[in-house]
């Protein structure tokens, strides 16, 4: 029976058709929850204990999306690569506890950075804004941010949009005399680039109202270093319902009584699943969307995004101090913010011996070519503090985190996009979730879920 599924473009409609499924390939649920990211396995951890039935459908051999963690063979230590704090809210603390893994609250830096201009590997004799001023920029951004309490939970926008949301983030730093917050915005703001030229409405969603309270209280983060925890217990509570290592290669929602049906390639073969709904949680890229029946409105709407591009890695052998993150800046640039492609910051780690090495482009790029550009970078430095290095830099974790932080064009805001694609939610037997429809950040996501939540379950009755 299995070569049927061979030709999978030719025989789309038939393989549909629960009777050309062994029983044991036809999996029957309430919801198919697609991507097992912090809110595809937020959503279906919710769902179950709403009393449903789920199958989670994950590209990669894990949950967690960009919830990455490394253990140092040696020492065994951990680094968490990708998620590492998180926002003062109830969702996060009641999910850490349940799954009891104890958080502590961390400073917001590591101490006093070294600033150097990645691009000739100098050192610069930068000398921050005093905290009078930063208070008082802080306060003028808090100021503007609280105009927009609907922004917090989603993309809920007034129209006609207000000005302000759309112009270049360096206009708004200009309007609102903000210079003494960039530097701490752009280091934060990791991953949103380029800084300057965004729609404020990106930065506000990014560093947002709860982001501005857990600067002031200090990050949450797991005492022990491993945000990976969460998501292996997460995986061992929905065990049987997860497919790893799955994608979606043909889906049927056409039909109005339902169910939904979607064709499932598995490292067990293809499998039909038969649900009831489906929240899609994956970053809504047309290009990630092939197995869709998208309708004509949810292709024009995912057409439009676009996004940046986030890496992070952890190397050894980079015979840089370790006692100090060292930040990049770049003299000439406004607010000394350097231009991207190119390494945010090199911070040191809770193991002996590794650094944590951050890296952000305006667009997707090749991972040779990032870890080439981080490894050419580190040399600068090297020859710039006159270090002869007995051994050569090499890389112990990579993850690549793109696509981060998904866009529309400000024409595209202006004319009601985030209005028309929150329209989608419960069309086809659809919902909709993850940083596509809020924002890139788990704290916020797993509260955009509870919000939503409501809404599949009176869907489901």
């Amino acid at each position: 029976m299995q070569s049927i599924y061979e030709s999978i473009n030719e025989t789309k409609v038939l393989e549909l058709d629960p009777a050309n499924f062994s029983p044991e390939d036809v999996i029957t649920r309430d919801v198919c929850v697609i991507g097992g990211g912090c809110s595809g396995a937020y959503n279906a951890l919710r769902l179950q204990d709403s009393g449903k039935s789920v199958v989670v459908v994950e590209k990669r051999g894990k949950l967690g999306g960009h919830a990455s963690t490394y253990t140092d063979s040696d020492t065994g230590g951990t680094i968490d690569v990708g998620v590492i704090v998180f926002g003062h809210l109830e969702e996060v603390k009641n999910l850490f506890h349940r799954f009891d893994i104890p958080l502590k609250t961390v400073p917001t830096t590591l101490g006093a950075p070294v600033y150097i201009d990645f691009a000739t590997g100098q050192t610069i004799d930068l000398t921050p804004p005093d905290q009078a001023a930063v208070g008082a920029a802080f306060q003028r951004y808090s100021d503007q941010l609280s105009k927009y309490p609907k922004i917090q939970a989603g993309f809920d926008l007034d129209y006609p949009i207000p000005e302000d949301l759309l112009l270049p983030f360096g206009d708004f730093v200009k309007k609102y005399s903000l210079d003494a917050l960039v530097m701490t915005v752009f280091a934060i703001c990791q991953g949103y680039s380029s800084l300057l030229e965004l729609s404020t409405l990106y930065v506000f969603k990014y560093f947002n109202a709860v982001l501005l309270n857990t600067l002031s209280r200090g990050f949450l983060t797991t005492e022990r270093s491993n945000v990976g925890e969460l998501y292996e217990k997460v995986a061992k509570k929905l065990a049987g319902h997860v497919l790893l290592d799955s994608s979606v290669i043909a889906m049927d929602r056409s039909v109005a009584s339902g169910p939904a049906r979607l064709l499932l390639k598995t490292p067990s073969g293809c499998k039909l699943v038969l649900a009831r709904k489906v929240v899609s949680t994956i970053p809504h890229l047309t290009k990630n969307l092939d197995g869709f029946d998208l309708s004509i409105d949810e292709r024009s709407l995912f057409e439009q995004f676009f996004h940046s591009a986030f890496y992070a890695g952890v190397l050894r052998n980079t015979h840089l101090p370790a006692e100090a993150p060292i930040h990049a800046v770049r003299p000439g640039q406004p607010h000394g913010v350097p231009e991207l492609p190119g390494v945010y910051a090199i911070n040191p780690s809770s193991v002996s011996g590794l650094v944590q090495v951050y890296y952000g482009s305006p667009y997707e790029l090749m991972e040779d070519r990032v870890k080439a550009d981080i490894l050419t970078s580190i040399q600068r430095i090297q020859d710039a503090r006159g270090i002869s290095a007995t051994s050569t830099p090499e890389f112990v974790a990579f993850e690549n985190h793109t696509p981060f932080n998904m866009m529309v064009s400000k024409d595209a805001i202006q004319s009601g996009f985030y209005d028309k694609l929150y329209k989608l939610q419960g069309q086809r037997h659809t919902f909709y979730n993850g940083a596509s429809f809020h924002t890139q950040d788990s704290s916020l996501l797993w509260q955009f879920t509870e919000q939503i939540l409501p809404r599949i379950l009176e869907s489901l009755q």
